[in-house]
C-alpha cells in the first residue's frame, strides 16, 4: 500500500452522525503564529470574519476546474507553534500566516493571503533553517 493511500485511511474517522468522514488537519512547526478556519464560505453575510483565498473553487461549469483569488466569510482561529487542529471531528478548510508570507511547493503566497485544501488532507509548516521562510506541505 502507498504511504499517501495509508494516510488517507488514517485520517478518516467516523462523523457525528455515524457516517465515513474525511477530516482536513493543519499543523504549526513554523515559529510564528498561524491561523485557520473551519468554515469558509462564499456568502459575505453568513459569517463576520473575512479571508482571501489564492485558490478558491466554485461553480459547477468548467471554469469551476480553476482556482481564483476570492474573499469569502470565515471564523479564524489562531495556532500557536508547535499545535496541530483538525483531524476529525474537527475539519479545517483552510490556513494563512497573517504576518508572514509563506511557500507552497514552489508557490509564495503573501502574508494574511489564505490557502483552502480538501478534506483529506494534512497540512504540516515548518520554518527552513537557512533562509527562515516557512514552508508548507500538503499531504
Amino acid at each position: 500500500m502507498k504511504p499517501n493511500a495509508i494516510l488517507t485511511i488514517l485520517t478518516l474517522s467516523l462523523s457525528p452522525t455515524g457516517t465515513l468522514a474525511a477530516c482536513g488537519k493543519v499543523t504549526n512547526n513554523s515559529g510564528r503564529e498561524m491561523r485557520y478556519t473551519t468554515n469558509p464560505n462564499a456568502n459575505l453575510s453568513a459569517r463576520p470574519g473575512r479571508c482571501r483565498f489564492w485558490n478558491w473553487y466554485d461553480g459547477d461549469g468548467p471554469l469551476s476546474l480553476i482556482p481564483r483569488d476570492k474573499t469569502v466569510s470565515c471564523d479564524q482561529v489562531r495556532l500557536a507553534s508547535g499545535s496541530s487542529a483538525g483531524n476529525c471531528p474537527v475539519d479545517v478548510d483552510g490556513f494563512t500566516f497573517a504576518n508572514d508570507a509563506y511557500w507552497i511547493g514552489a508557490r509564495r503566497v503573501g502574508a494574511g493571503v489564505w490557502t483552502k485544501f480538501p478534506d483529506i488532507v494534512d497540512v504540516t509548516c515548518r520554518r527552513v533553517p537557512v533562509t527562515g521562510s516557512i514552508l508548507c506541505t500538503l499531504i
